[in-house]
């Protein structure tokens, strides 16, 4: 039995195969061959940066902006009106204890100096005529007594004159700087108008700055704070500074708490109403570091509503994302407050958790 060639089965084979079959196995061939030589798609993991919850709620430095003053900066006036004789000092001036300042023209006070002295004399003289008589029996008890007291209120007017010409001159109430200058020779000034404003060098130099009220009630007195002049050099070491003082009630204009910080000795020039950048260290307890809010990035936070919200958080092996609900609150430092479903410790994707989706694989970015 003679064999055919596998050429002519081959086109035996196609001759008999409808002509509709062909082409479906034509595709088929063409599509293993595709198949064959196309690359491997690779599905890379979602990068993400993280933070974490812990982290958020030991935090406990603030920051503020604030003026460095003299520690006792005073305006210094005249007791009486009247007309400026001497101005003696200028703004910028250092000056010494005891040192004049400025006085006023002395006219109108030396008369009624002298004029005090006169009734004085004259009621000393009417005094001891008026004891003579009543010691003879010529006058009542009650002509002394009121001889006594108009001896006693010309005594007191005296007084009061010497003092109002003692102070019509402005002295350095200590060692000082003069650090503004309101008026001048010739100038008339009202009572209590300030003449010159005077810093005490010997109260040394602070930063005074305003915080909220959240803020402030953490910050007690001898806190250490750390402070940045403006003008310093970028590479400039912070001066240490430390909480003197925290005022009991908020500014009435701003609803904010003054913190006075002491500054130490240092080689910059310091000048009133220089700029400083102040960072606190709160004083927190256990119980208040316990209870302390935490807040979240806005980035961090999807489908709000109703105060209630959707974030994502790393599964233990750190290659996964969890989605959990969360309870918000009110929105604080740039970010929202968590007050519930947030687990201890948790690490909460901050950036890319809106491309996310529950049990997705991500790569945690630096």
């Amino acid at each position: 039995m003679k064999t055919r060639p596998k050429a002519l089965i081959a086109s035996h084979y196609c001759a008999v195969l409808p002509a509709t079959v062909l082409p479906t196995i034509l595709c088929a061939l063409v599509l293993a061959g595709c198949n064959r030589d196309a690359p491997t798609m690779v599905q890379l993991d979602q990068p993400v940066r993280v933070v974490s919850v812990n982290a958020i709620v030991d935090k406990t430095s603030v920051t503020a902006t604030g003026q460095v003053r003299l520690g006792v900066e005073a305006p210094l006036s005249f007791k009486t009106p009247g007309i400026i004789a001497q101005m003696q000092v200028d703004a910028g001036q250092r000056v010494a204890a005891g040192q004049v300042l400025a006085t006023l023209v002395m006219t109108d006070l030396d008369m009624q100096r002298t004029q005090a002295r006169e009734q004085l004399a004259k009621a000393e003289r009417d005094l001891a005529r008026t004891e003579s008589l009543r010691a003879k029996g010529m006058i009542s008890q009650q002509v002394e007594q009121d001889a006594r007291a108009q001896r006693e209120m010309a005594r007191a007017a005296l007084t009061a004159a010497n003092f109002n010409h003692e102070q019509a001159v402005i002295t350095a109430p200590s060692n000082g700087l003069i650090l503004e200058k309101r008026a001048d020779a010739r100038e008339t000034v009202a009572a209590g108008q300030p003449v010159v404003i005077f810093g005490r060098l010997d109260k040394g130099w602070v930063a005074r700055a305003g915080l909220p009220a959240t803020d402030a009630v953490h910050i007690n007195v001898g806190d250490a704070v750390q402070v940045r002049l403006d003008t310093a050099t970028a590479d400039a070491a912070a001066l240490p500074g430390k909480v003197r003082r925290v005022a009991a009630a908020s500014d009435p204009r701003t609803g904010s708490i003054e913190v006075e910080v002491g500054l130490p000795s240092t080689k910059e020039r310091l000048l009133s109403g220089m700029v400083a950048r102040l960072e606190f260290s709160k004083s927190l307890s256990k119980a208040t570091k316990k209870s302390a809010p935490v807040s979240l990035p806005l980035a961090a936070v999807l489908e709000g509503n109703a105060g209630r919200a959707i974030v994502f958080v790393l599964a233990a092996d750190k290659k996964k994302v969890q989605r959990i609900e969360v309870k918000t609150g009110r929105l604080i430092d740039g970010g929202i407050e968590i007050l519930d479903g947030l687990p201890t410790g948790a690490m909460v994707v901050s950036e890319g958790a809106a491309w996310l989706s529950d049990g997705d694989a991500v790569r945690v970015l630096p």
